[in-house]
């Protein structure tokens, strides 16, 4: 019996630490589990500036001492805390302060250490450590391109809902329900908002900063106007879809055409990398003088300027706002 009971309370151990190793994931790994907590944070936030406004609950948001002095102190913690909101990402604003801090100050060591240049060393120390914002930003301006994408299409939901005789937020509840990423969950943090006793006017609102979207500031501001004066909503919906489309058909169309100057801007500016690769394997104590000299520092100094300049330039001149 006893050769029996080892296999059989190994077996059963086994079988327990499965199933708590699945209870974790699925409480705090999931992408199920994260959306929610996500949800729930941002309607926490929209609660409690409610609630200070009104004199209560003013214990809905925990956030630590420094980052109250931050956000009390510096516009540019404000602006990437919504840039992390916009961005929808797996890291938070306290992670990617330290992440900052830990590239500029490891870039920082190892230029000082190999005794480079101590501006030079700034300046890369500063690009390193600005990666993860321009990590943030595609990330954001992706999924916004994928919000407007789908905001026709949410709009015409809610149109044929308001039709079968729905009101305007269950009609929203409903996209949220229907609807994937990320207009989805931003339409479901609406419904939860207003079912939290937020005003109508002030979620949508909060809507629109979230997203920074021209098409869906159009549909706020027109459902503010028909909130205060009345009128026909699915009219107003079907209206507003039409629009949306068209402007999303203009922009495919300025994207097509201005597409060599993007491939040139890419173009232009790897060339010096690659450039850089190729001398440093064919002829690496030719090109080491670039970092190893003082004259070398100036010149690369000079070359990045001159690059960030023509980088702007080129933005400047593909951008093409409609």
């Amino acid at each position: 019996m006893a050769q029996y009971l080892i296999p059989f309370l190994a077996f059963e151990a086994a079988l327990l630490l499965t199933l708590l190793l699945y209870w974790a994931w699925a409480r705090y790994l999931s992408a199920g589990s994260k959306t929610k907590k996500q949800r729930l944070q941002t309607v926490r936030d929209a609660v409690h500036s409610d609630g200070k406004r009104s004199g209560g609950m003013q214990n809905a948001q925990k956030d630590s001492a420094i980052e109250k002095w931050l956000r009390g102190r510096f516009k540019a913690y404000v602006q990437l805390e919504n840039l992390v909101l916009r961005a929808h990402g797996p890291l938070t604003t306290r992670r990617i302060m330290i992440l900052m801090s830990t590239l500029f100050t490891g870039v920082m060591a190892l230029g000082l250490l190999r005794h480079t240049h101590p501006l030079l060393t700034l300046v890369v120390a500063a690009a390193v450590a600005g990666m993860p914002v321009l990590w943030l930003m595609q990330l954001a301006d992706r999924r916004l391109r994928a919000f407007e994408d789908k905001l026709p299409e949410a709009l015409d939901h809610i149109s044929r809902a308001l039709r079968a005789g729905h009101s305007l937020a269950p009609a929203m509840g409903m996209v949220g329900q229907e609807f994937g990423e990320p207009i989805g969950y931003e339409f479901k943090i609406v419904f939860d908002e207003i079912g939290f006793g937020i005003p109508f006017k002030e979620a949508i609102g909060r809507l629109a900063e979230r997203m920074q979207s021209t098409d869906l500031n159009f549909f706020v501001i027109s459902l503010t106007i028909q909130h205060e004066t009345g009128g026909n909503l699915t009219e107003l919906f079907d209206g507003l879809a039409r629009t949306i489309r068209h402007r999303i058909k203009l922009r495919g169309k300025i994207r097509t055409l201005s597409s060599e100057g993007r491939a040139s801007g890419w173009v232009l500016g790897s060339m010096p990398f690659v450039l850089m690769m190729v001398l440093s394997l064919i002829n690496p104590e030719y090109i080491s003088l670039l970092w190893t000299t003082s004259r070398g520092n100036n010149l690369m100094l000079i070359g990045a300027g001159l690059m960030s300049v023509g980088f702007v330039v080129l933005k400047r001149i593909v951008q093409i706002k409609v």
